[in-house]
């Protein structure tokens, strides 16, 4: 455990920096918001939500360039203004007059100045540390996306009913750089040894790919499509999970007991797989993490009403969904090197960040006659996960142990 030793510093910043990002805060808050808003402007649900979709499209552009300017300004730099940027992004949003397209406007600014925040800067450091325990880091610093799903909620909810949503997006905002940035500052440094070993090109120990020769590589496409795929399928439930056991004959009151499961196993799928992939090879692990949501939502599908099947597809759903953004940190560091990490990681978070976006309106229109059709595909799709995953092949040599 020397690696921890090490680096237990970063570690704790950059998750301390998931919880507090872009993509943790947007997750966990939106949705508390939706009542309120729409209550006031006279706008529909499907409006509001539409800026989700604009902010997780806008990482087509900010993902693969925010890792390009990791490559020239610095990791620590770039968290630094993404932290400061989210909060800034956050306070925009309240300030918001009526207007539908200013709405949208404010969350492709929040996109760009929250670009910074985004799980590309946080794992990135991790691979100045940890090569060993590489997978348990990365499973360690996704936690904070659990962390936020436990703390976010009551929060928003609080602040919306006593103070308001305005003062609420400003005190969310606000109050997540304060919790972050004194951690970052302090802690969130690169190792000495590695920008050393990066300053010798020649240096054998620190190898990788640049994003420009990993896009002409089977695996580059194979690991952006199946990430879009699964981004689909995972948030596309997660978004519509209510609505999908109401259709199936489940209670409301049961269907609020069985979602707090999600948040526990969304933390324990971090974990393990960080811990599996350290042991086996990751799309392997991923082929079996996988199966086991295709089980609960064809069980789903022919066994509806079921409480029992409602919290296995909960439990199964919530290993899946703590496993894909790991996963797709762990294997860009394992098929691409540690050299170019955050450039070739930000082009394949684009997929991520597009599938996620598009997600809840398909499956919310696609759910307007019943959702066994959209959930028969979603088993089709996951299947096809899998096969990608094992079509990946081999690390590269300058990865697979003796």
């Amino acid at each position: 455990m020397d690696e921890f030793k090490k680096g237990w510093g970063p570690l704790l910043a950059a998750t301390l920096g998931t919880m507090c990002g872009l993509l943790t805060a947007t997750n966990y808050t939106q949705g508390f918001f939706v009542g309120a808003v729409t209550q006031e402007f006279g706008w529909s649900a499907t409006q509001f939500f539409f800026s989700y979709t604009v902010l997780m499209c806008m990482g087509l552009l900010c993902g693969p360039i925010v890792g390009s300017l990791v490559e020239k300004y610095g990791v620590r730099k770039l968290g630094i203004i993404g932290l400061l940027g989210h909060a800034v992004g956050y306070i925009a949003i309240s300030m918001n007059n009526g207007s539908l397209l200013l709405w949208y406007a404010s969350f492709v600014l929040l996109a760009i100045l929250g670009a910074g925040s985004l799980p590309i800067i946080w794992t990135t450091i991790l691979n100045d540390y940890f090569v060993e325990h590489k997978g348990k880091a990365i499973g360690l610093t996704m936690t904070g996306t659990g962390l936020g799903a436990l703390v976010l909620p009551p929060s928003a909810s609080y602040l919306i009913a006593e103070f308001g949503w305005r003062t609420a997006y400003q005190a969310i905002g606000i109050g997540l750089v304060v919790i972050s940035l004194p951690f970052v500052i302090a802690l969130f440094k690169r190792s000495p040894n590695a920008v050393a070993k990066e300053a010798n090109v020649s240096d054998k120990g620190v190898w990788g790919v640049s994003r420009r020769e990993a896009m002409k590589s089977k695996q580059f496409w194979i690991l952006g499509f199946v990430l879009f795929l699964t981004a689909v399928v995972i948030v596309g439930l997660l978004s519509n999970f209510k609505p999908i056991l109401l259709s199936k004959g489940l209670q409301g009151g049961t269907i609020a007991w069985v979602a707090s499961v999600l948040g526990v196993t969304i933390i324990i799928g971090r974990l393990a797989v960080g811990a599996l992939v350290d042991r086996f090879w990751a799309p392997g692990v991923a082929s079996v993490i996988f199966l086991l949501p295709i089980i609960s939502i064809s069980l789903l599908v022919w066994m509806p009403g079921s409480v029992t099947v409602a919290v296995m597809v909960a439990l199964t759903l919530g290993l899946a969904a703590g496993a894909e953004l790991d996963l797709l940190a762990y294997l860009t560091g394992k098929y691409f090197g540690p050299r170019h990490y955050s450039s070739v990681f930000g082009g394949i978070f684009a997929f991520f960040a597009v599938g996620a976006g598009v997600a809840p309106p398909i499956y919310g229109k696609a759910g307007a006659g019943g959702y066994s059709t959209i959930l028969m595909i979603s088993i089709g799709m996951m299947v096809l996960c899998i096969l990608l995953f094992l079509a990946m092949g081999k690390y590269p040599k300058q990865e697979q142990r003796p």
